[in-house]
C-alpha cells in the first residue's frame, strides 16, 4: 500500500500546483539525506547550547532550583519518603538529577547542564519539526529563533524539568508526523513513548494530547486511512502511563495552591512565556501574519501548530478553579508552536515572490523575522542572567557572607513569610560545614517534606549558644522575626540582643548575641 501524508504539500511550481490539503506519496517530499538533517539541526543547536552555557554557573540559584538540589540528594528511602507527601509528578527528573549528581558532582553548572544540553536539542528538533511541516527554510528559521528567546536560554540554565519537558512535547509532535506518513505499529509505539517522556517531565505537558487529537481528527478525516485510529494506542500508552503521577500529583494539590490565574497572570503570560515584552511581539505578530497568509493552502500544519499554542492554556485557565495548574512555566512546551509559525512567513509568502523564492534556498523574509528576534532579545537575554533571579532572595552572596564570620560554636535560624533559607543555606555552605540549626527540633527528612519541624519551646533546643545568626527574608521595613512563631520571638527577644549585620538583595542576616545574665 502506498505510503502518505495528510500535511498541506508545499507550494508546487508553477507549471501544475496540488490542490489544498491533497495526499502527496511520502518519497517525494519527505527523503532527507543525513548530512543535510546534521547541517540543518546543528547551527540552532549550537546556538541554543552557546547560550544556555554561557554564564551557566554565574546566576545565583533560587528557590525550586535548590528543591531540586535538595531532592536529588537524598536516599533513595528520603525520596520516597519526600514523593509521598510533595511534588511527585517531578519524580523522574529528581531521580535522573540524582545519577547525574553522581557522576558530575553538584556544583550549580553541573546542576543545570542537562538543561543546557536538553535546549541545545530541542532547537535542532524544531528545525527538524519545520522542515517536515513545511520546507528547509523554515526549519532553519525556527531553530534559530527558539535557540535566541529569552525563556530558551533561562530556563537552559535552570535545574528544573522544563527544559526536558519542551524538547520531549517537539520530539513527541516530530514522531507522530512520522507515524503520519507511515503509519506502521513501530512508529506508533515510538509515538508514545515519546508522550510517555513528555509526561514524565511535567504532568502538563500532556495537554500537548490536545493539539495531536484535533491534527489526527482532520488528518483522518482527509484521507480515510484506517491505520490512522493507531494515534489512539500511542495516546494511550502516554496517558496510562502518567496516570499514577496524575493521581499523586492530585492528591497533593495543595502544594501549588498559591498559582493565580487572575488578569494580571493571563496578561503577563506571553512576556513570562518567551522572555521579554519585545521578543512576545515579534513572536507573535510574525506567528499570527503566518497564520492569516497560510490558512488556504497549508491549513493542517497551521492546525496542528495552533492548537498546540493555544489549547494547552486554554485548557489550564479554564479548568483552573479544579487543577491549579495555570502558570508560565508549565506552559513552556508551546513556545516551539509560536517560533515555527513565525517562521513559517516567509513560506507564507513564496507564492507571491515564486521566482525569487525558487532561486534562494532559504526563505530570506523567515531569515529576516530570526534577525528580528534576535535583534530585540538583549533586554530579554539580560534578565535571563540576571544575579538573583528577579523576586528572589540573593542566598548565595548572603551565606558566603556569613560563612566568613560565623564561629564554628554558633547557631543559624530563619525567618520569613516567602522564602525560608534554610535549604539554600544548606547547599551554599555544604562544603563549609553547616552551622547548628538552632531552632530544629525535626529534620526535613524526617518529616518528608522540604521543611523542618521548629521547636514548640526554643529554650532547650538554642541551650547556650552564645550567638545566632537570624537569616530573614522579610521585606526591608518588617520585623525580621516576621513568619516565626510568637513564643520563639519572645524567647530570641528576651534572651538575646538582635543587631542588623548585612542585607542583600531580598535577604537580611541579624546578629543575635546572647545577653549576659543579671
Amino acid at each position: 500500500m502506498t505510503n502518505v501524508h495528510v500535511l498541506s504539500p508545499p507550494v508546487a511550481p508553477a507549471g501544475g500546483a496540488h490542490p489544498p490539503d491533497a495526499t502527496v506519496p511520502e518519497a517525494a517530499v519527505r527523503s532527507w539525506p543525513a548530512a543535510g538533517t546534521v547541517a540543518l539541526a546543528l547551527p540552532p543547536a549550537l546556538l541554543a547550547l552557546g547560550l544556555s552555557v554561557a554564564g551557566i554557573g554565574a546566576r545565583s540559584m533560587w528557590n525550586d532550583e535548590y528543591a531540586s538540589w535538595y531532592a536529588a540528594t537524598l536516599s533513595f528511602g528520603d525520596l520516597a519518603k519526600l514523593l509521598a507527601n510533595v511534588d511527585a509528578v517531578v519524580a523522574p527528573y529528581y531521580l535522573f538529577l540524582h545519577f547525574w549528581i553522581d557522576l558530575f558532582g553538584d556544583s550549580q553548572t553541573s546542576l543545570r547542564v542537562p538543561s543546557a544540553l536538553a535546549t541545545a536539542a530541542t532547537a535542532a528538533l524544531v528545525a527538524m519539526l519545520g522542515r517536515r511541516l513545511f520546507d528547509t527554510g523554515v526549519g532553519l528559521t525556527a531553530g534559530l529563533i527558539f535557540a535566541g528567546l529569552p525563556a530558551a536560554t533561562r530556563y537552559g540554565q535552570e535545574a528544573r524539568p522544563y527544559a526536558f519537558a519542551i524538547g520531549f512535547a517537539t520530539l513527541a509532535t516530530l514522531l507522530l508526523l512520522r507515524a503520519l506518513e507511515r503509519p506502521t505499529w513501530r512508529r506508533w509505539i515510538l509515538y508514545g513513548a515519546g508522550l510517555v517522556l513528555a509526561g514524565l517531565m511535567h504532568i502538563v505537558t500532556l495537554t500537548v494530547l490536545l493539539a495531536h487529537a484535533v491534527f489526527m481528527w482532520r488528518a483522518f478525516r482527509v484521507s480515510g486511512d484506517l491505520r490512522l485510529l493507531r494515534w489512539l494506542a500511542g495516546a494511550s500508552l502516554a496517558v496510562t502511563a502518567a496516570l499514577p503521577l496524575a493521581a499523586k500529583g492530585s492528591e497533593q494539590s495543595s502544594v501549588i495552591s498559591w498559582i493565580r490565574a487572575d488578569g494580571e497572570a493571563l496578561t503577563s503570560l506571553p512576556v513570562r512565556i518567551f522572555g521579554s515584552w519585545q521578543v512576545a511581539l515579534v513572536v507573535g505578530a510574525a506567528a499570527l501574519l503566518a497564520t492569516a497568509l497560510l490558512w488556504a493552502r497549508h491549513r493542517g500544519p497551521v492546525v496542528l501548530l495552533l492548537s498546540w499554542a493555544l489549547f494547552p492554556p486554554l485548557w489550564c485557565y479554564v479548568t483552573f478553579p479544579v487543577l491549579h495548574l495555570f502558570l508560565h512555566r508549565y506552559l513552556l512546551f508551546t513556545v516551539p508552536a509560536w517560533t515555527l509559525l513565525a517562521a513559517a512567513l516567509g513560506f507564507s509568502l513564496t507564492r507571491y515572490i515564486r521566482r525569487a523564492a525558487a532561486r534562494v534556498p532559504l526563505s530570506l523574509s523567515g531569515l529576516l523575522v530570526a534577525v528580528a528576534v534576535l535583534a530585540v532579545s538583549g533586554p530579554g537575554q539580560q534578565a535571563a542572567r540576571h544575579s538573583p533571579v528577579y523576586g528572589e532572595p540573593d542566598f548565595h552572596s548572603a551565606a558566603l557572607a556569613l560563612a566568613a564570620v560565623a564561629a564554628p560554636d554558633d547557631g543559624i535560624a530563619y525567618a520569613g513569610t516567602t522564602r525560608n533559607g534554610r535549604r539554600a543555606f544548606d547547599y551554599e555552605v555544604r562544603r563549609l560545614g553547616l552551622l547548628r540549626d538552632v531552632l530544629v527540633e525535626r529534620t526535613s527528612q524526617q518529616n518528608g517534606t522540604f521543611g523542618a519541624q521548629e521547636c514548640v519551646d526554643p529554650g532547650p533546643c538554642v541551650g547556650d549558644t552564645r550567638r545566632i545568626w537570624l537569616v530573614s527574608t522579610t521585606a526591608a521595613n518588617l520585623d525580621p522575626m516576621d513568619g516565626m512563631p510568637g513564643p520563639t520571638q519572645g524567647f530570641l527577644l528576651t534572651a538575646y540582643t538582635l543587631s542588623e549585620y548585612r542585607s542583600f538583595e531580598q535577604i537580611r542576616i541579624f546578629r543575635l548575641d546572647r545577653k549576659d545574665p543579671r
